[in-house]
């Protein structure tokens, strides 16, 4: 099917929508129609797109009663700064939260930046929104910090401590109706199970929404699929049965076009008690979705029980996936490749129609626009853009790329790309480059993950280009990655020395150079279709 671009201006849906591709600052009146919508944000951890099996009834809800977006990515694949995204709609380059901790990483890094100050349910308040949150906030919230609650909340069930704590034995600082917080720790019964315990906080809340006179954020955000992998008890036999699907990329056989830094972390594939402990885990991971998805069929009962549902969009996403044996790696995300970055999203509301399936590259910076022009609230200021145009009208496509990036922090740089092939523009391209590949990965979570395998837990810094078809990685090590999506979904084969594709490099890499510092407007920018690949002699 030809590529169907969208015009400057256009009508979309019986609400007219103008100004479809100016992002946030395209709200139209009837997105600001009285009454104003409700929005029920609902977040997994660490769940690919891939792993949606466990879930059929939030699939039925919210992707048969809504919309499902089948190229969903998060900017940066690692808890906490696509948490910032989620909340700010700001890629990591402007939002700053580098890693999970350190200096330059974690919740402390989010608010001591404005990052809470700015974030959505402030934006959100201003404008009469009440707002409650349950759940895991960001990594390293609550250390030594008292009884703090972000700015635009009214109510704040946040969960403290570690990931470790994610299913029994954690405490939530609650800060109810009152309006004073407090800590309330849960235990080892079945009863304390966290994923029960915030959907019945969720209900809590939706039951008493109408007497609160106000339209509404609720942000639910999951445990599971985390590790420790802990289904709850009633689903701690379910699912045993039967196979796991076949994940591309799994235990990869030929490595030698893989990154060097790759090859020297993952030189062997696994044997059998690797890929027998992989599918295991898969398994537990697998139940511990079960529980999420009894919690979005009571929330979406509970909303139409009290009236809500049909003024309220329910979002269902993740803030990052994981490598489950795909290029040699038993765990960990961090890496632009599609386990990591490539992420489910699921949207139902007033003004999404029901069943409908896009294909349009989207990222978690177009979630906060997306609510806002819902809400009537606009923002240009944000990177990313409203996905309400591509709900209403699937087939509609446009050439905007994505940005992926990863690292932690300033390191010694590694000086510039030796390659004439991608020096192009000069001097300040060169510098650009320079830049591009100055930071060095030292502290995002390990690889291996949970298993702890000899993959390692070290990865280069890297700017990446995801295109409709295009992965194009620099990693800070000098290395390079391109894979042609069309012909290789599953990235077994990069391209980033096929003479026939050095067109297609060039042209991605002066893209990449342009946008890896964007803000605003200019993240949003359509920039058009690569050359082709010359063909096969």
């Amino acid at each position: 099917m030809p590529r169907r671009l969208i015009p400057s201006c256009v009508l979309a849906g019986a609400i007219g929508l103008a100004l479809l591709f100016a992002g946030p600052g395209g709200s139209s009146a009837g997105a600001a129609a009285s009454p104003r919508p409700n929005f029920v944000l609902l977040l997994t951890d660490d769940q690919p797109a891939s792993d949606m099996r466990p879930l059929p009834r939030t699939q039925q809800l919210l992707g048969a009663g809504g919309a499902t977006f089948r190229r969903a990515y998060v900017t940066y694949p690692l808890c906490c700064p696509s948490r910032a995204s989620i909340l700010g709609g700001r890629y990591m380059h402007n939002h700053r939260v580098r890693g999970n901790a350190g200096t330059y990483g974690g919740w402390h890094r989010f608010r001591d930046l404005g990052g809470e100050a700015d974030a959505l349910p402030v934006r959100l308040a201003n404008q009469g929104y009440y707002s409650a949150h349950i759940g895991k906030y960001m990594n390293g919230y609550g250390a030594a910090e008292g009884l703090h609650v972000p700015p635009g909340w009214d109510e704040w069930y946040g969960r403290l401590g570690s990931e470790l704590n994610a299913y029994f034995d954690y405490t939530l600082l609650e800060q109810g109706p009152s309006g004073i917080p407090s800590p309330v720790y849960y235990g080892f019964d079945a009863a304390d199970y966290s994923t029960d315990v915030f959907a019945g906080k969720a209900l809590d809340f939706i039951e008493r929404a109408p007497a609160i006179g106000q339209p509404f954020l609720l942000s639910v955000s999951f445990a599971a699929p985390h590790h420790p992998f802990t289904p709850a008890p009633r689903d701690s036999l379910r699912l045993s049965g039967g196979g796991l699907p076949v994940r591309l990329g799994f235990n990869e056989r030929y490595f030698d076009d893989k990154p060097r830094w790759l090859q020297r972390e993952a030189p062997r594939r696994f044997g059998p008690g690797w890929r027998t402990k992989i599918a295991n885990e898969q398994r537990r991971r697998d139940q511990t979705l079960l529980a999420v998805d009894d919690a979005v069929d009571q929330i979406v009962d509970t909303l139409d029980q009290q009236g809500l549902l049909e003024n309220t969009y329910l979002i269902f996403t993740s803030d990052n996936g994981l490598f489950r044996g795909e290029h040699r790696l038993t765990g960990g995300k961090y890496l632009p490749h599609e386990p990591a970055s490539h992420v489910p999203l699921l949207i139902r509301g007033p003004l999404v129609p029901g069943g409908v399936a896009s294909r349009e590259l989207v990222a978690n910076i177009d979630i906060p626009p997306t609510i806002l022009e819902l809400a009537g609230l606009g923002d240009p200021e944000l990177d990313g853009r409203s996905l309400l145009p591509f709900a209403q009208s699937p087939r509609l496509r446009t050439t905007r790329a994505i940005v992926l990036e990863g690292d932690t922090g300033p390191g010694l740089g590694t000086g510039m790309v030796n390659d004439p092939e991608l020096d192009l523009g000069g001097a300040a391209a060169r510098a650009g480059v320079a830049r591009l590949r100055g930071v060095k990965n030292l502290d995002q979570e390990k690889l291996a993950g949970a298993a702890g395998s000899a993959t390692g837990d070290r990865a280069p810094a890297y700017r990446a280009l995801r295109t409709d078809r295009y992965l194009f990685v620099i990693y800070a090590s000098g290395d390079r990655e391109l894979y042609d999506m069309k012909r290789d979904p599953g990235q077994l084969r990069s391209l980033a020395s096929d003479k026939r594709y050095a067109s297609v490099r060039a042209w991605l890499f002066r893209r990449l150079l342009k946008l890896r510092d964007c803000d605003g407007a200019a993240c949003r920018v359509q920039i058009g279709e690569p050359p082709l690949p010359l063909p096969k002699r």
